[in-house]
């Protein structure tokens, strides 16, 4: 029998959380304390097991960070193709962009190829500055 999906206080905030950060990945840190300051108190499972179903139901994607311990998370692109392409995460403010233009589709294809490497692209990224960044130098 499936479980009956309905729309709680909790979940609508999440989604309007997750609105605001289309561009930039998030933690489950950065998404309690938003439930926080808008009077919901969860606890960290009820947050994970929401990131979680999110995930496995391909509106988010999910990494390890590259400057803490934490997973970061970010809202799929619409096609649901991010397993198709690698991506580049900033350091210094977190956003993720999808790299799916041609030159490194290929890049990526002929690396696999000539050295023999199975590449689990959902999982991988590029990490440094982003522009945005770069320029507040």
């Amino acid at each position: 029998m499936l479980q009956k999906s309905y729309h709680t206080k909790t979940s609508g905030l999440i989604s309007q959380f997750i609105q605001t950060k289309m561009d930039k990945g998030f933690t489950a840190a950065e998404l309690s304390a938003f439930l926080e300051k808008n009077g919901v108190s969860v606890n960290k499972t009820t947050v994970y097991r929401n990131l979680d179903k999110m995930t496995e139901s391909g509106k988010l994607t999910k990494r390890k960070s590259m400057v803490s311990d934490a997973f970061v998370y970010q809202t799929a692109e619409e096609d649901g193709h991010c397993e198709e392409h690698i991506h580049f995460q900033c350091n210094k403010c977190g956003s993720v962009i999808h790299l799916s233009d041609k030159k490194t589709e290929q890049y990526l294809k002929s690396i696999s190829k000539e050295l023999g490497l199975q590449i689990n692209l959902n999982q991988s990224s590029l990490n440094g500055l982003c522009q945005k960044c770069r320029n507040k130098k």
